[in-house]
């Protein structure tokens, strides 16, 4: 069995998804950047997925770049993933090293591809306003995504974009200050599914918040999406936590538990 998981605002999350001052609810700093905390998880989230990693196989995956992911503390030290999938699904980790053969598969797709990430771009900078666009950021060579003054960037001009990219086979997501033009061969699931043949392991779990999770809700018919996130509003029937905020994580890795012992039973 697999639980496949993306990481910020699912498993991990900021200071602002949790009340420093409650002694009640313990939390650890689990990664740091440029000498702050950053982000964090609670002990008791962290017992349970060691727990979890112990029993079935855990994948880390985000849209975070290799060098974002390995910021994260306790992947690198106290749980240390066999497999981790970053860029979005543009690179697979395997005990920290590239994938050869899932890089090949990548490289070749981007060359087929009819839309350059060129092209894309040129289109962001000649109809993009400097009143909401703080940067455009290019991830390796996989995707754009760009940093916005939210309040200030045009919903019309928001639902060009998402149109104008699905036109073209590039999936638009906006998810606060971050919007993200992604190629639709570039996700999470068709990565989590190469790992799933890799290994053998037919029944997977997944837990994600944005809309680039939906793929891995959808495909594993099995997932938690944390009731806060961007993706509850339009998919909320996949499946919802009932907490919201850091919390969260800990119901989705009790529920993940839960169903790997009744899955289990149900096999043997």
């Amino acid at each position: 069995m697999i639980f496949a998981s993306d990481l910020d605002r699912t498993l991990i999350y900021s200071s602002k998804f949790f009340d420093v001052t409650k002694p009640e609810m313990p939390v650890r700093s689990v990664e740091r950047y440029k000498g702050k905390e950053i982000s964090f998880m609670t002990e008791k989230a962290i017992s349970l997925l060691r727990e979890l990693s112990e029993q079935m196989m855990f994948i880390p995956v985000t849209t975070r770049t290799v060098e974002q992911y390995k910021r994260i503390s306790i992947f690198q030290e106290e749980i240390q993933p066999k497999y981790a999938i970053t860029c979005n699904g543009g690179v697979i980790l395997e005990n920290g090293q590239a994938d050869p053969f899932w890089q090949e598969y990548v490289e070749t797709k981007i060359k087929q591809h009819t839309i350059s990430l060129e092209e894309v771009k040129r289109k962001i900078t000649e109809t993009a306003d400097a009143v909401w666009l703080e940067s455009i950021r290019v991830v390796d060579h996989f995707f754009i995504y760009l940093i916005i003054k939210p309040e200030f960037a045009p919903a019309e001009v928001m639902s060009e974009y998402a149109e104008w990219a699905a036109e073209r086979g590039w999936v638009f997501s906006l998810q606060g200050r971050k919007v993200y033009f992604i190629p639709s061969f570039i996700n999470k699931w068709d990565a989590v599914q190469y790992l799933s043949e890799k290994e053998g392991k037919d029944i997977v779990f997944t837990a994600g918040d944005s809309y680039l999770d939906i793929c891995l809700i959808e495909k594993s018919g099995c997932g938690l999406i944390p009731r806060h996130g961007e993706a509850a509003a339009k998919h909320g029937h996949l499946g919802l936590t009932k907490a919201s905020g850091i919390l969260a994580a800990e119901e989705i890795i009790e529920a993940v538990l839960s169903k790997r012992l009744e899955t289990a039973s149900k096999l043997y």
